[in-house]
């Protein structure tokens, strides 16, 4: 990574990668550091939807009253909660499919280390003598 703040296309550009290189067995993470990090997903993943649900609740356009000058207020409003690109509700989006790709990251690792796992098992017992 470089010195610059990674922007939300970037950050899912950049997890994207890592789990295509984890699906290729090119990249290996800790047990116990990628449990930590698919439960850390998995808990802020919920707390994103409760957000991204919320997000409706942030627009009321017409509350702001009948005037056109307090109607465009409402609407630059509406744009900025549930609105698309650079409203409230878009970036939670985003963020959630980042956190959703961070998974698959840690997915790939668990589904990994089973395939290791069962091909270890099954090359001890063909190497066992018969008993």
């Amino acid at each position: 990574m470089t010195d610059k703040t990674l922007g939300l296309a970037d950050n899912l550009a950049y997890w994207r990668s890592l789990r295509d290189q984890a699906s290729m067995g090119e990249l290996h993470v800790e047990e116990n550091v990628a449990a930590a990090c698919d439960k850390a997903c998995s808990d802020y993943l919920a707390e994103l939807d409760k957000m991204f649900e919320m997000t409706v609740g942030l627009s009321s356009p017409e509350a702001f009253g009948n005037m056109p000058s307090a109607q465009m207020l409402g609407a630059k409003f509406h744009r900025l909660a549930i609105g698309e690109q650079g409203s409230a509700r878009f970036a939670i989006k985003q963020q959630i499919e980042i956190i959703k790709t961070m998974r698959e990251f840690f997915q790939h690792y668990f589904a990994s280390v089973e395939a290791t796992d069962t091909e270890t098992a099954a090359t001890v017992e063909a190497l066992t003598p018969p008993g």
